[in-house]
């Protein structure tokens, strides 16, 4: 949590682990999800404001987002008209950006924060494919295993059908 001195307004900065900052791929991949999820301007997807390189580590700045991880959330345990609301949220979030060619490829409950007025937010687009990607090539797998959709677990292209599977 930091705060934003030219808009006086509290942000979430995110840093590359030290140990991914040597990886080029890695910084390629940091560098990306800023790019894609900067032109996703939605309810259900957590703004992106800036992005950049301190001390030779990348760091993204996005809205903060004052509540809880959906993964929280299910811990705790959800009604059914909580967790359609919530399913509901982040298919808009996504729809949204599948719209503009953005595949997530690592949707998840860790990966969708839930603020006290019970609005979703789709977050951590670091391995998104923004249309043809040339950073991650046919035959590597990227994502969560529990969260995998078949094409995805077999290194094949994903589309927006694998978020939704996810």
């Amino acid at each position: 949590l930091a705060r934003a001195e030219m808009r006086n307004r509290p942000v979430a900065v995110k840093f590359l682990h030290e140990r991914f900052a040597q990886d080029a791929q890695f910084g390629v991949r940091f560098r990306r999800e800023a790019e894609s999820a900067a032109g996703l301007q939605h309810a259900n997807v957590v703004g992106v404001f800036d992005r950049g390189v301190a001390d030779g580590r990348h760091w993204i700045a996005m809205e903060y987002v004052e509540g809880a991880a959906l993964k929280d959330l299910i811990a705790r345990g959800l009604s059914v008209g909580e967790a359609v609301e919530i399913i509901r949220q982040i298919l808009s979030g996504a729809r949204f950006a599948h719209a503009r060619g953005i595949v997530h490829r690592d949707l998840k409950p860790q990966n969708v924060l839930v603020d006290g007025e019970g609005r979703a937010r789709v977050s951590d687009f670091g391995i998104a494919r923004a249309g043809a990607s040339e950073i991650t090539a046919t035959g590597s797998v990227l994502g969560t295993a529990q969260y995998l959709s078949p094409e995805q677990a077999q290194g094949l292209d994903v589309t927006a059908t694998s978020d939704i599977y996810s």
